[in-house]
């Protein structure tokens, strides 16, 4: 019994050395499970999302950290594809960004702000990721799978973009003073191709009180890398978004199955920019896409117990039991 509980630890050891770290208690651990069948992305919680182990994730205001809700993450893996299941509770459905308002008084349309549901994604690409963007301990470029409800979702598209966080002058970025103790500089880029929608122009004439501003197409380039759909059923949303691990767009991180990946969420409810709310660092695990590519090369061990040494297709020994 003690060399198989030495055996075990061996193996343990092994795996986590190879595909990463044991369970940080910093980090939230999001487990994925393999699937020859992938979902239909149609923000439906159909049958195989029913077999993924559910992750309950807190986010809090970014700025704050106040007013905690909950976020319900599942995760589904093929061999070349992550799909993702986001659930979380919105008593208003909003689903158009600044829309044309008609001013009867006017007789013309005005445009105020009006933010539409978000929910992002991020994935660190260099630097040390943090949740933070404003801050002056951490530079870092990370990339955002952006789901927008009143612009992508309509055609079952998310914004493929890039965070890039700096303390020097960035093209693309806004300065942001950090009261006399530095500054930071904020880039939020779109990927390079097409995205899914585009403003249209203000209607001449009366064309209803509200008319949505952005018209749908479709996306290209790697804008066409992330497919997503969100549904709202009157008191909660449920979003399904997939990209390949490698999309082979260098304005993309390489999700790499064989270790932890880490990543964070954020949610819009009703809020634009700063006003929004983040999860703590987050560990995606492919367990499951482990087990499933080991490349088993059995030859009896001379302890007592029945177990075997293995050779993953990486070439790594390791102990199975």
């Amino acid at each position: 019994m003690k060399n198989l509980f030495v055996i075990m630890s061996g193996f343990i050891l092994c795996f986590y050395a190879e595909y990463g770290r044991c369970d940080d208690p910093t980090h939230l651990i999001w487990e994925s499970s393999y699937t020859k069948t992938p979902p239909v992305i149609d923000g439906k919680l159909e049958e195989v999302w029913e077999r993924t182990k559910p992750l309950t994730v807190t986010v809090r205001e970014a700025i704050g950290g106040d007013n905690p809700g909950q976020v319900v993450l599942r995760a589904l893996n093929t061999d070349d594809t992550l799909f993702v299941m986001a659930q979380w509770p919105d008593d208003t459905k909003s689903i158009m960004r600044d829309p044309y308002i008609w001013n009867a008084e006017k007789k013309a349309y005005e445009r105020p702000s009006k933010p539409d549901d978000q929910f992002a994604l991020e994935f660190p690409m260099t630097g040390k990721f943090d949740i933070r963007m404003i801050t002056l301990s951490h530079e870092y470029v990370a990339d955002v799978w952006h789901w927008k409800a009143g612009r992508g979702n309509p055609v079952g598209w998310v914004d493929d973009k890039r965070h890039i966080i700096s303390q020097k002058p960035i093209q693309g970025g806004v300065e942001y003073s950090m009261g006399g103790h530095g500054n930071v500089y904020i880039a939020r880029l779109m990927d390079e191709g097409t995205s899914s929608y585009f403003l249209k122009s203000k209607p001449s004439s009366f064309e209803g009180n509200v008319v949505d501003s952005f018209e749908q197409r479709q996306a290209a380039g790697s804008l066409a890398d992330v497919r997503g759909k969100g549904i709202h059923d009157g008191k909660n949303w449920t979003l399904e978004m997939s990209r390949k691990f490698n999309t082979g767009h260098n304005d993309d991180a390489v999700i790499n199955p064989s270790k932890d990946n880490i990543c964070a969420i954020a949610v819009l409810d009703d809020e634009l920019y700063w006003e929004h709310s983040v999860s703590s660092l987050i560990t995606l695990r492919f367990f499951s896409l482990f087990i499933k590519h080991v490349n088993l090369q059995l030859c009896p061990c001379t302890a007592r117990t029945k177990n075997y040494h293995f050779r993953n297709s990486g070439g790594k020994k390791g102990i199975l039991f």
